[in-house]
């Protein structure tokens, strides 16, 4: 998974030399922005007649009709529900969200605010405006001035054809009357109102809707609209106190944006054409003298595609293109930040340029789009007569930087994928045989280290490095097995040949008792006889342990139902009797414990329990205790002496393990195994722990309670 993951490290660093590669780019086409500005400023240079400002015919701004609409997929019925109306726009605009709402300067947000949506379908085109107003005023019909209440107002122009306004107001809620108006907005140019416009106004809690439905036979092919919102608060004064409006005409608010074209720039400029560029000509006056080429040719494509229907498969396909897009930061989806009126950067700009005659190269960015600018006066005798200002969109050109790394991070994503497969496949392959191994290899020996199976079975014939491991880790199973099976035989055999030469020495010891009484208390003779004693004890407990596993599995069918208070009773009374300097005592509750086992292998258990508390005890009694708790019972002995040593604490119940330091005795440690075999064999648990009071061990058996019927 690391190797995996260290080769995201190729696309990191194709993705910084890409991005250090833009700046290069970008400082290129700026350079070569520069270079065309100072070819047109030379061009226009000592023309002072074509600067003249009794020269040029003034043009009205607008926006373009087929830019804003979206395309409706049905048609909308003037009464129907306004949240059937705003379902069906994909966007509602706020008026200062994508540029296409402005205000006069004395703007008060929270008295009057503007959220707009424009739509086509066949025939009709379809306006819808929601109003935060806090004082909303229909029109008194006693007033015969129109401009006394809240209105709307729309300005239509089509190519070669005179601004037509219409003035929309509502004496209440509902239906909306609409007038044609003359220059002024101050009369109607008929006294009847008009009926192929149809408009709702619908009060809401902070203001009102409008629903408007317009012919497009009135408003002719590529025709420029203007939609203003008109605010009157005052019922007595009836004063207009605020405009928002689509497009401002710069004409009323003097905004200082009067195009005053001049032919004979433009035809001298209209040669020169750049990709994704504007230029314009402006005088000394900062009066518009010429004007080529736009920043938003891909603007259109790029609404019309957003307006056209998707089925759902392009809907699913948009998703990690989307995704793609945004990592890499599409250039081209970058247009749609670009500013529609950029006027205050560019008043900044002339500024410096006309007042002070130096070159101004910038690079402006608004959001994702990357704007390049450059502007230049032009002289005439020594003097400023206007300046040239080039603006140029910078995605255009990114854009094939974008292609390029999109083919780079595709040629890599399918690199990629394919190494992470096989190195995913290699690693699970690896993993799985890993895990098997070591599955194997666990299973083939006990918790006690005892030896179940001598090799292993997969993977010994493969011929990697892995295969050689498995091959080796069975051949040291075998061996170890080899020597496993000659300890397990190793006890019994010792018994065998060791008990031929202690009988010899025994018998030899009690003829030599026999005929010399008087060595019956030389301690020679006695510490010779406590020897063979010792001998026979260590190869009872050897034969004993090294059998009983076995011997377990053959009684596994020997089950059977006892009580446990009567079995241990008993034992008690003949331990009493062998150990008579001691007192062994049963502390039980009334009643019987009966569980399912075999009784000689507990009373073998109980055995090594009472050998181990006399072993480790010297003063004190020798408790057993049974007890009954949640349906398991409890056979516990308690002694008083040593407490367990903390370095053995948790091996107590391994072979071969005991804290015994009397030399005079023999201790294998085999008795708490022992217990602990038994009592597994019968479900059972043991553990040991020291007492309450520090004063001695209590090793506590626990047995599953059985129920006789």
């Amino acid at each position: 998974m690391l190797l995996v993951l260290s080769l995201l490290a190729i696309p990191w660093m194709g993705y910084k030399s890409v991005r250090e590669m833009e700046n290069f780019l970008l400082e290129g086409q700026q350079q070569a922005l520069d270079l065309t500005s100072e070819g047109i400023a030379s061009l226009l240079s000592n023309r002072e007649a074509l600067f003249d400002p009794d020269v040029g015919v003034a043009e009205v701004l607008g926006q373009s009709f087929e830019v804003l609409p979206t395309k409706l997929t049905n048609s909308l019925s003037i009464d129907a529900n306004v949240a059937d109306w705003e379902s069906a726009f994909q966007d509602i605009h706020e008026y200062t969200g994508a540029g296409f709402f402005e205000c006069t300067t004395d703007y008060k947000p929270h008295s009057l605010s503007v959220r707009h949506a424009l739509g086509t379908h066949e025939s009709f085109v379809y306006a819808l405006f929601q109003v935060t107003d806090d004082n909303v005023v229909f029109r008194d019909p006693e007033l015969v001035s129109l401009a006394n209440s809240d209105q709307l107002r729309v300005t239509i122009q089509s190519f070669g054809i005179e601004l037509r306004r219409y003035l929309l107001v509502a004496r209440e809620e509902g239906r909306m009357s609409v007038y044609s108006m003359k220059f002024g907005w101050r009369e109607p140019e008929t006294g009847e109102a008009l009926k192929e416009i149809t408009a709702v106004l619908e009060p809401t809690d902070d203001g009102y809707f409008i629903k408007v439905r317009i012919p497009k036979d009135i408003m002719g092919q590529r025709a420029r609209i203007k939609f203003e919102i008109v605010d009157v608060d005052d019922l007595v004064a009836r004063k207009i106190i605020g405009r928002i409006s689509t497009d401002p005409d710069p004409f009323i608010h003097n905004l200082g944006r009067v195009r005053l074209m001049t032919p004979a720039l433009a035809k001298l400029v209209e040669p020169i054409y750049l990709s994704e560029a504007n230029i314009r000509i402006w005088d000394k006056d900062f009066r518009l003298r010429a004007e080529l080429g736009s920043l938003y040719p891909g603007r259109l494509t790029i609404q019309r595609g957003r307006m056209s229907d998707k089925g759902w498969l392009n809907r699913i396909e948009s998703i990690p293109l989307a995704l793609y897009d945004w990592v890499l930061r599409q250039p081209l989806g970058g247009l749609k930040d670009m500013p529609v009126d950029s006027s205050k950067e560019d008043l900044r700009t002339l500024s410096k340029v006309i007042n002070n005659g130096t070159q101004v190269s910038e690079r402006r960015r608004h959001g994702e789009a990357k704007l390049i600018v450059s502007a230049l006066p032009i002289w005439a005798n020594g003097e400023i007569q206007g300046a040239i200002l080039m603006k140029q969109s910078g995605n255009r050109l990114l854009s094939l930087q974008y292609e390029t790394l999109r083919r780079f991070m595709l040629l890599f994503l399918g690199v990629f994928l394919f190494l992470s497969v096989i190195i995913l496949v290699f690693a699970s392959r690896l993993t799985y045989r890993v895990g098997r191994l070591q599955r194997e290899t666990e299973q083939a020996t006990t918790d006690e280290g005892r030896l179940l199976r001598d090799n292993i079975r997969s993977g010994t014939r493969a011929a990697d490095e892995l295969g050689s491991l498995t091959r080796s880790i069975s051949a040291m199973l075998q061996n170890l097995g080899q020597y496993t099976r000659y300890l397990e035989k190793l006890p019994d055999t010792l018994a065998h040949e060791m008990n031929n030469p202690l009988n010899v020495v025994n018998s030899s010891l009690e003829n030599l008792q026999y005929s010399n009484q008087d060595l019956r208390d030389n301690k020679y003779f006695l510490r010779a006889q406590n020897g063979v004693q010792r001998l026979r004890s260590i190869l009872t407990s050897l034969t004993e342990a090294a059998s009983l596993k076995e011997a377990l599995e053959q009684e596994s069918d020997q089950f059977e139902t006892f009580d446990l208070r009567q079995l241990v009773t008993s034992c008690v009374d003949g331990y009493q009797q062998v150990y008579i300097d001691r007192t062994i005592r049963i502390d039980a509750l009334p009643g019987t414990f009966y569980i399912k086992g075999v009784p000689d292998r507990v009373a073998q258990l109980l055995d090594k329990l009472i050998d181990n508390a006399i072993r480790f005890s010297t003063v004190g009694d020798i408790v057993v205790q049974i007890s009954l708790a949640h349906e398991l019972i409890s056979l516990s002995v308690l002694n008083r002496g040593p407490a367990l040593p903390q370095d053995i604490e948790h091996r107590l119940f391994d072979p071969m393990v005991s804290s015994a330091k009397d030399a005079r005795q023999a201790h294998l440690g085999l008795g708490l195994y022992v217990v602990r075999l038994i009592a597994e064999f019968h479900g059972g648990t043991v553990k040991a722990e020291n007492r309450q009071d520090h004063s001695g061990v209590v090793v506590t058996v626990t047995l599953t309670r059985a129920h006789t019927v």
